[in-house]
């Protein structure tokens, strides 16, 4: 059943949201990426239910929120009383702000000396990771104050002070004038995969915390859990946890406790269906051969749009209620299906190759899984060209 203004599904109202602009950028070819924001609303719950109630949860909405669309899922969790939201790049923020996006902003990565003016004056929070960096900033910022939050590195390797010595240069920075350490930070690197090595880094970042206290610093934000650390190291849900890919309902480990589901899913329609012979190639390299008379369908979808030549001749999608093999290689702008065992197949037809259709699921992870990566990137991937298409089933 297609969805649309006003249509009812399973008692909920359903409508698509900024349908003007939505309406005018698929009119003319079908292949887009559905957003359900109620998903997003659950999820956030659940995660929620999942933390301590003194623990904050921080929206990670940073590379266009793991592809979702950063604006409107910032505007999502801003209405559900998130109030610190973390992006990677200054460029990011700038766009929540144009977007009227009001809730605190933490950039995660590297800001110039030029962003410090917008970031005082609009409610952004810096990383710092060194005393240069902290100078940096105090001297940007004017008659200022610049907000920072410290990074440690405890064990990742990139960005950070190291926690050997973080105590000494951190209280050094909380002196400088016209800069407040509003927080504290560190980053897992293994934190679903080695839980011996994530207990190090999280008895390092307690050293640092305490060896700050006692200094006399008091961070009001203190975070390390990312999406894999809130289940593998509960323990260490401290003022503030970091969901990243699991608010976006792909769990990177084992969750039952804390029940999400998929935001994302990716569709299109059927353009063509034309009878090949057997012995026929399929596609660039003819790395398809037809073993039998073939039924092939052309989709409206391929890597320019995020859908990427890794998954040639291996992904399956969702078509009436059955699966239909990509067959060939993946081209730029379309891929071809092999419909035989789907006779009833026409053009128009809508197919799913992400999401859930007539009973039948295809997961990023398992799309991840095919082409040897992760789901994150399967969902970053997925281009500008993909119209996102915003479904609420709010009451």
């Amino acid at each position: 059943m297609e969805l649309g203004i006003g249509t009812m599904a399973s008692g909920w109202k359903t409508r698509y949201l900024n349908l003007e602009e939505t309406t005018r950028a698929t009119m003319y070819r079908p292949t887009v990426a559905e957003i359900d924001l109620t998903a997003i609303r659950d999820n956030l719950r659940a995660i929620r239910a999942f933390t301590p109630l003194k623990t904050q949860v921080i929206g990670v909405v940073k590379a266009d929120a793991y592809g979702h669309g950063a604006a409107r899922i910032a505007a999502v969790l801003e209405q559900e009383q998130v109030r610190l939201l973390a992006v990677a790049t200054p460029d990011e923020a700038v766009e929540l702000r144009e977007n009227g996006i009001t809730a605190e902003l933490l950039v995660l990565g590297n800001s110039p000396a030029d962003f410090v003016p917008y970031a005082v004056t609009n409610n952004v929070a810096l990383t710092t990771v060194n005393q240069a960096t902290t100078m940096m900033y105090a001297a940007a910022a004017g008659t200022h104050t610049v907000r920072l939050h410290y990074k440690v590195d405890t064990g990742m390797g990139r960005a950070g002070v190291l926690a050997d010595n973080a105590t000494k240069q951190i209280l050094y920075s909380a002196a400088v004038p016209r800069v407040s350490i509003v927080g504290l930070y560190s980053h897992f690197a293994c934190a679903g995969s080695d839980p011996e090595f994530t207990a190090l880094q999280t008895a390092r970042f307690a050293a640092v915390v305490r060896e700050l206290r006692a200094g006399g610093l008091q961070p009001a934000m203190v975070h390390l859990a990312n999406s894999a650390g809130m289940f593998t190291s509960p323990g260490v849900m401290l003022d503030g946890v970091r969901p990243g890919i699991l608010l976006y309902g792909c769990p990177p480990v084992p969750a039952p406790t804390c029940p999400v589901r998929p935001v994302l899913s990716l569709r299109t329609k059927l353009e063509m269906v034309k009878e090949l012979p057997a012995g026929h190639g399929i596609g660039y390299g003819r790395t398809f051969i037809t073993d039998r008379p073939t039924h092939m369908a052309l989709i409206p979808i391929g890597y320019a749009d995020g859908y990427l030549r890794g998954l040639s001749n291996k992904a399956h999608v969702i078509l009436r209620g059955r699966f239909a093999p990509v067959v060939g290689r993946v081209s730029m702008d379309v891929c071809a299906l092999d419909v035989t065992d789907i006779p009833a197949a026409m053009p128009g037809d809508r197919v799913t190759l992400i999401g859930e259709q007539d009973g039948c699921s295809i997961t990023a992870d398992e799309l991840a899984e095919l082409m040897g990566t992760i789901s994150y990137e399967v969902l970053t991937g997925i281009s500008k060209r993909v119209p996102r298409v915003y479904i609420d089933r709010s009451p």
